[in-house]
C-alpha cells in the first residue's frame, strides 16, 4: 500500500456553479471565487519508490480494505480473504482500526463485532464478519463515518456475487461493535464505494453523501450488479444524511457533468466516467482532497484484457482523475503503462506480483494541507 505520494501542480482555484438540471445548490462542495477560472492542475503524479512500500503488519494476504476516517481519529476498514493475526481461520470478512499519526507507520487491530464468539454472522446477526472465498461470502465494498453512525456497504447479497445492502453501526469505537442492516437492498448494484471526506465527514456535503458505482457500458441505465465483471464505466448514487436507513433517500445520479440531476430508479443512471476500449475492475474510489479542492478518482484497470485467466489483482493497472465534482468531468493527472507499481510483492508476500489489486483508495487522514502530498 503506498503511503505517500508526491502530484506536482500549479495553483489550483475552482468554482462550482448550479447549472439546468441540478437537483439542489446544497450539492456543491467547492465555493471558491470565479477570478481564477484559469488556474488548473498540471500534474502528473510523482510516486514514492516501491522500495518505500509498506504493507501494513498483520495483514498478509488481506484485501477488501474500505478506509473510512472517524471522529476518534482512527480508520476503520473492513479485510478479507485472509487470517489476521488473531482470527481463528481464514475469514471472507472481517473488521477492524487502523491508526497511526503518519501513514509510513500506521498499524492494524482487529475489531470483533456482534457476536464475538461466531465469524460468520455479518448476514443474520449484528457483526460484520463472514466466512468463505470470493463470492460465496459477505464483503465489504464501501464504509463510511457520518453523522454519529458508520454506514457500511456489504456487498454479494446474492448468489453469483451480487447485490448490495447498507449496514450501520452507532457504536464502532465501542470494543464489540454492533450493526443494525438497513430494512432494503440494491439488487442492481455489485459494489457501491463511498466518496470520502474528511474526519467524520468533515468537509462534505451538508445535505448528501455519495458512492461510485459500476456501469456495464455508456449506456443509460447499465449498472452492474457484479462486484467481480469488468466494466469501461462509472455512475454515482447519493443518499439524503436526514435519514440514509431509507430507500427513498437514495438516487441515481441521471445527469451531465455540466446539467447533474438525480433519479429513484437505476434505469435511468447515467455515466460519470467511460473510457473506451478499457476493463476496469468494479470498485472505484474517491476522496476529497481539501488543499487541492478536488475529488481523487482512483480506478485499476485490466493490463491483460486478451488473458482471461489472469487478474488485475496481479498485473492490474492504475489511473487517478482530477474533478470538481463527485460526477466529474474528469482530469487524468496518472496512468500507468502498464501493472503497478509492477514486478514482485513485498518479501512478506513471497513470489506474488504486485499489481494494482482490485481497489485504489487515497485516504483522507494523510493527506497534506496543500493536497500535494499524500
Amino acid at each position: 500500500m503506498p503511503a505517500a505520494l508526491r502530484p506536482r501542480c500549479g495553483a489550483v482555484l475552482t468554482v462550482i456553479v448550479c447549472a439546468t438540471g441540478a437537483a439542489s445548490c446544497r450539492d456543491a462542495v467547492v465555493d471558491q471565487t470565479p477570478d481564477a477560472l484559469t488556474a488548473a492542475v498540471t500534474g502528473p503524479i510523482r510516486w514514492d519508490a516501491k522500495s518505500a512500500m509498506k504493507q501494513i503488519a498483520r495483514t498478509k494476504g488481506c484485501d477488501s480494505y474500505t478506509p473510512t476516517w472517524a471522529p476518534d481519529d482512527n480508520l476503520y476498514t473492513a479485510v478479507g480473504d485472509c487470517r489476521y493475526q488473531g482470527a481463528p481461520q481464514k475469514i471472507g470478512m472481517g473488521f477492524g482500526r487502523i491508526s497511526g499519526t503518519t501513514a509510513f507507520g500506521v498499524a492494524f487491530t482487529p475489531v470483533l463485532t456482534g457476536d464475538p464468539l461466531n465469524w460468520d454472522d455479518a448476514a443474520n446477526g449484528a457483526g460484520v464478519e463472514a466466512l468463505g472465498d470470493g463470492p460465496l461470502s459477505e464483503k465489504a465494498s464501501g464504509m463510511l463515518h457520518a453523522d454519529g453512525r458508520l454506514w457500511y456497504w456489504i456487498r454479494n447479497i446474492y448468489p453469483g456475487g451480487t447485490g448490495a445492502r447498507l449496514k450501520f453501526s452507532s457504536d464502532v469505537s465501542a470494543t464489540n461493535p454492533q450493526f443494525t442492516w438497513v430494512d432494503w437492498t440494491l439488487p442492481e448494484v455489485g459494489y457501491a464505494s463511498f466518496v470520502q471526506f474528511g474526519k467524520g465527514y468533515a468537509g462534505g456535503p451538508a445535505d448528501y453523501v455519495y458512492s461510485v458505482i459500476p456501469l456495464r457500458s455508456s449506456a443509460v441505465g447499465s449498472v452492474s450488479n457484479s462486484a467481480y465483471d469488468l466494466v469501461p464505466a462509472f455512475g454515482l448514487i447519493r443518499g439524503a444524511r436526514s435519514d440514509l436507513t431509507l430507500q427513498s433517500s437514495w438516487e441515481y445520479f441521471c445527469g451531465m457533468p455540466a446539467a447533474p440531476a438525480w433519479c429513484p430508479a437505476a434505469s435511468s443512471a447515467t455515466k460519470i466516467i467511460y473510457k473506451v476500449g478499457k476493463r476496469f475492475t468494479p470498485r472505484g474510489g474517491m476522496s476529497w482532497n481539501p488543499g487541492l479542492k478536488k475529488f481523487m478518482l482512483s480506478l485499476v484497470f485490466d493490463t491483460t484484457p486478451n488473458d482471461p485467466k489472469d487478474s488485475a489483482r496481479f498485473t492490474g493497472g492504475l489511473m487517478v482523475f482530477l474533478g470538481n465534482n463527485p460526477w466529474g468531468p474528469w482530469q487524468q493527472v496518472f496512468a500507468s503503462a502498464g501493472a503497478w507499481p509492477g514486478g514482485l510483492s513485498t518479501t512478506i508476500c513471497g513470489s506474488t506480483k504486485w499489481g494494482s489489486g482490485e481497489r485504489a483508495d487515497i485516504p483522507t487522514k494523510y493527506m497534506s494541507v496543500d493536497g500535494k502530498t499524500f
